[in-house]
């Protein structure tokens, strides 16, 4: 049996990092400030990819507008499911 985590382990375990991460932070800091500062880093990380995965400035500006619109159902699509998750687990999530 192999010990190695799955794609969706590692998902899952970098997620629960971040997740984690954030609510530390918000310890001390005002969640105001720590949500949209998670939402740049992403974006910021998902631009870095696309320049990763492209050759040159030309394909970069060639395939950002498809990239862009990809992370946006992406985005949309999670933002969805995690509010129907809270929905459905709101006072266990809250602590209440």
């Amino acid at each position: 049996m192999s010990t190695t985590p799955t794609t969706d382990e590692q998902f899952m375990q970098l997620v629960d990092t971040f997740i984690t991460t954030a609510n530390e932070k918000a310890q001390n800091m005002d969640r105001n400030v720590i949500g949209p500062a998670m939402m740049f880093a992403a974006t910021r990380f998902n631009a870095y990819m696309l320049a990763m995965s492209t050759r040159n400035v030309e394909e970069f500006k060639q395939q950002s507008e498809p990239a862009r619109k990809y992370y946006l159902e992406q985005h949309e699509k999670m933002m969805a499911d995690n509010f129907k998750d809270f929905e459905t687990n709101f006072d266990k999530y809250r602590g209440n």
